[in-house]
């Protein structure tokens, strides 16, 4: 489906976060080294996941909190953006283990996935053009950041 022109940063980089949990998966199943991907979580934090959150939490939802969007996907969108900060932290602090890379990839690809399919759609149906155009230049677009362009291919 084709998203809005002003989600549409948004949902390029959500292709990214799907192609990063694709590749943690891949490097899972072959068992590559822990650090190395821990690392990958982290570069990619900084470099598109952490602006990304940001963007939702300060520029989305204020404006979807001045319409009728339902609450409850406002808090399954916080709730899962804190979870993955946990896991974040906990990588962060050296706590970084096969089942904690895992259980991160599990819940960013579903993360995405309610985005796209749940919380997208509803923007568009109960947005207005005038609030899209408030939008307009507010959502920065980091797809250029491809996780794929890593330097250390673990999950080759």
């Amino acid at each position: 489906m084709k998203r809005h022109p002003q989600l549409q940063p948004l949902s390029r980089e959500h292709h990214n976060g799907l192609l990063m949990a694709l590749l943690l998966n891949k490097g899972i199943k072959k068992a590559a080294a822990t650090d190395v991907m821990a690392a990958f979580i982290l570069h990619y934090w900084q470099t598109n996941l952490q602006q990304h959150f940001e963007e939702e939490e300060t520029v989305l939802i204020p404006l979807l909190q001045t319409t009728a969007f339902d609450p409850a996907l406002i808090r399954q969108l916080l709730n899962e953006h804190a979870a993955l900060r946990a896991y974040i932290h906990s990588i962060e602090d050296g706590f970084a283990d096969m089942y904690l890379l895992e259980d991160f990839a599990a819940l960013l690809e579903e993360h995405i996935r309610f985005e796209e399919r749940t919380l997208f759609p509803e923007t568009e149906k109960l947005l207005s053009v005038q609030q899209f155009s408030a939008l307009e230049g507010r959502l920065t677009d980091l797809a250029a950041t491809s996780c794929i362009n890593y330097p250390v291919k673990f999950w080759e």
